[in-house]
């Protein structure tokens, strides 16, 4: 077995690359979930011209994957710097926005991407699933549809309209919307996790379990996946099994806040309160804003 490469040999190979075979790499290894080795060849390529707004955008993306949004938006936003007419990064941006909560500013930047190119139609799928968040259901319907209508395979769109549908109460047609996506990409670890919380919502724990196993098979770091499937263990008595899944849904994405208070409240039923102070304490160390950890916790003393 060799021995692991030091951080010193590690960075003298990415000094004997050059800057087109780093954005390569930093593409290949985007595109397999390696994003810390995405980030290392997308800022050997920024070191050497800052100004690579093909750059840029990808150090952006890798970012969102990280789940660092502000470095997300920082890197759209010296891209814009230099080129103002770059939907890709305003559709970026927006996404970024709508994970840190400000829908109404996702919305405006997925306006000004569609905008700069109507043809964008990751945009307005993307705009139908923030006015989807807002309540404004005829928009995000309209919103698919034209993202449906620029590309027919477009599975985040037919997942979108499928979550659409399910916020009308429109059961069926969301499960058809779903199985579409799925059809098109049996791989879209998204719409098999969406059609498992169809299946739990009509108290179908058996299908709603097997859909979720599909998702997390597909996709180990879909840590909301791992969360639910925990939800549906917990709802089938099998608190282990719970524990598990929540557990896992942390390695995936340690700021976790839900997963962290799923874990308090087992915890608390099992009357093991030290375990479950604990978890509710990191619950609100990940998300300040965690009214129910405050209140559960208070009973645990």
């Amino acid at each position: 077995m060799l021995p692991p490469v030091s951080l010193d040999a590690r960075a003298k190979q990415l000094v004997g690359v050059n800057e087109e075979d780093h954005l390569i790499l930093a593409h290949q290894s985007y595109k397999s979930g390696k994003y810390s080795q995405a980030l290392e060849h997308g800022n050997a390529v920024y070191e050497k011209n800052p100004r690579r707004t093909d750059n840029l955008l990808l150090l952006g993306a890798i970012y969102f994957q990280l789940r660092d949004y502000d470095l997300c938006i920082a890197k759209n936003e010296e891209a814009l710097a230099i080129d103002p007419q770059f939907a890709e990064c305003y559709g970026n941006m927006a996404n970024a926005w709508k994970e840190k909560g400000d829908i109404d500013l996702a919305i405006r930047f997925y306006l000004t991407a569609i905008q700069l190119r109507p043809n964008f139609c990751d945009a307005w799928s993307n705009l139908a699933s923030a006015y989807t968040r807002k309540g404004r259901l005829n928009e995000a319907a309209q919103c698919c549809k034209q993202a449906l209508l620029l590309n027919p395979r477009l599975v985040d769109a037919h997942s979108n309209l499928g979550n659409l549908m399910k916020a009308q109460g429109l059961v069926q047609e969301a499960y058809a919307c779903y199985l579409e996506a799925i059809r098109i990409d049996p791989h879209f670890a998204i719409a098999w996790s969406n059609l498992a919380g169809l299946f739990m919502e009509v108290g179908d724990l058996n299908k709603a379990m097997q859909y979720y196993k599909e998702a997390v098979k597909l996709k180990p770091s879909f840590a909301d996946a791992h969360l639910n499937q925990g939800n549906v263990y917990k709802a089938m008595g099998m608190l282990q099994e719970a524990v598990s899944c929540y557990q896992r849904a942390l390695q995936a994405r340690p700021d976790y806040a839900m997963a962290y208070g799923n874990l308090a409240t087992i915890y608390y039923e099992q009357r093991q309160l030290d375990m479950a102070i604990h978890c509710y304490n990191q619950a609100i160390l990940c998300d300040s804003r965690f009214v129910e950890a405050y209140n559960n916790m208070g009973q645990c003393t």
